[in-house]
């Protein structure tokens, strides 16, 4: 009878315990889930907000009263192009990271010789530079080391880290360097982007990749790219993150599995 009564409380403890780790998950999974909705939400909010600010110069513009001159009407062109520009990326980003982190896994087979991919990533970038900047790349790999990956998801992640980096450096250096690291028993490429640029707020590193605060439109298209980049290096196999050491400028580093 005590052994019966010892095996029952033994029972009731083991599924005690899977009803209490049924919780933490749950609960886990529904901040995650709330945490998504409030991202989605902010993006969608500030389109929304961008959308309104064209139609209401384009109201202004058609008034029978108002006779802009050419320097005007150029430099609202500009605007609205700007504008457009940030609700197509902020639209097209949001929709990818959606797809990304839903996702488990992805294909990586594509056979990368990796100096030669960075640098024409790197040239590929210059369109988006301002200012006198010194672009460079920085390798301990051979000039014929090969990577396994997703070559098209890689260049993604380097070209939107670039893109963040070139938008508040106007002189100074960005530099990509690319170096090979082990933990435990895998190894990984380690990419490290930095710049001299601006920099992002100290108070806002921590949640660089997740939280749109209520700033400038130019610091809001960064967090989202910020969190596409999360999204597919964590599909590479590897991570991201910020390096708190850095006090000019910007450094960001991710790792991908090879």
């Amino acid at each position: 009878m005590a052994n019966i009564e010892s095996l029952l409380e033994k029972q009731m403890q083991t599924v005690h315990m899977d009803r209490m780790k049924d919780k933490v998950m749950l609960e886990k999974q529904t901040r995650m889930f709330r945490s998504k909705l409030d991202f989605y939400y902010k993006v969608l909010y500030e389109v929304q907000k961008l959308h309104e600010g064209m139609t209401s110069y384009m109201k202004l513009f058609r008034s029978a009263n108002l006779r802009p001159g050419q320097e005007e009407w150029n430099m609202v062109c500009n605007q609205m192009d700007e504008r457009a520009d940030y609700i197509r990326e902020m639209v097209d980003s949001t929709l990818k990271i959606m797809h990304y982190e839903e996702m488990t896994e992805v294909e990586r087979k594509d056979h990368v010789l990796m100096n030669v991919f960075c640098q024409d990533v790197l040239e590929s970038c210059q369109g988006y530079l301002s200012g006198d900047v010194d672009v460079r790349l920085e390798t301990e790999l051979d000039d014929n080391d090969t990577v396994t990956t997703n070559m098209k998801l890689l260049q993604q992640v380097l070209t939107n880290l670039l893109r963040c980096s070139m938008q508040f450096t106007h002189e100074g250096e960005i530099v990509l360097e690319v170096g090979r690291i082990q933990k435990g028993l895998n190894n990984y490429l380690q990419f490290a982007i930095s710049d001299t640029g601006l920099g992002i707020p100290e108070d806002a590193r921590d949640t660089a990749f997740e939280y749109m605060s209520d700033t400038d439109i130019s610091i809001k298209i960064i967090v989202v790219r910020l969190r596409l980049c999360k999204a597919i290096v964590k599909l590479l196999g590897g991570s991201i993150f910020m390096d708190p050491l850095r006090e000019k400028g910007t450094s960001m580093i991710f790792t991908i599995q090879t």
